[in-house]
């Protein structure tokens, strides 16, 4: 998830010639760029997640992190009508608004549950669920590699696991940031990236996106 900022050239021209942003979630991001936390995910990742989603076939997918509920309708609207997405999100007010989100568009509510509170906890309400298809993690840092244990446990095998902002502002190359960035999230997102790259149990790579994508298969 990234801050809404100037577009380079090179990304523009993929928005103008290919991505092609519907016009709903163009409407989706200017709700979002008039509140206090304006960050999304980019336009080319939310039509990457769609691609992945087909290739898989994927049906059950699982959201730590709902934001707003941009990156939401992206997945929602690649899926089948008798696909589904679960999303948590704990903040009130992004909660509301992602709720407000989800029912302007009816065609694709029906797909998607909210769930509230911490990730950790409502991750326990979702033990006995079957396996899910595809977990994206775009969350708090902190967490990320106890998101990945879970994941791990809870995805079935063909299944894909995708963590965003792993480059941590560039912190995790040595790359000096302004953002406060705790060495406890430091340490969890280097584990969630290294034990997501281990080409054992998962065929995996990290994408150079702005803030970095690490994203593996379960093997």
């Amino acid at each position: 998830m990234r801050s809404i900022e100037k577009i380079p050239p090179a990304i523009n021209y993929i928005h103008t010639t290919v991505i092609h942003e519907p016009d709903e979630l163009q409407w989706v991001k200017e709700r979002i760029l008039a509140t206090d936390w304006p960050i999304h995910i980019a336009p080319e990742e939310g039509r990457l997640l769609q691609l992945l989603i087909r290739l898989g076939g994927y049906k059950r997918i699982l959201e730590i992190g709902t934001h707003a509920g941009y990156s939401t309708l992206w997945m929602a609207m690649a899926l089948p009508q008798d696909g589904r997405i679960f999303t948590i999100e704990r903040d009130q007010n992004r909660i509301r608004m992602a709720r407000e989100t989800f029912q302007h568009f009816e065609q694709h509510n029906s797909k998607i549950t909210l769930l509230e509170g911490k990730a950790l906890d409502v991750l326990k309400t979702l033990e006995d669920h079957p396996p899910f298809d595809m977990v994206f993690i775009d969350a708090d840092k902190l967490n990320y590699s106890n998101y990945l244990t879970w994941a791990e446990h809870h995805v079935r095998k063909g299944g894909l696991i995708i963590g965003d902002n792993t480059f941590l502002s560039g912190a995790v190359y040595g790359e000096p940031t302004t953002d406060r960035i705790s060495p406890s999230a430091l340490n969890s997102v280097h584990e969630f990236n290294q034990r997501l790259g281990n080409q054992t149990t998962y065929a995996s790579t990290m994408l150079p996106t702005k803030e970095g994508w690490t994203m593996g298969i379960k093997l």
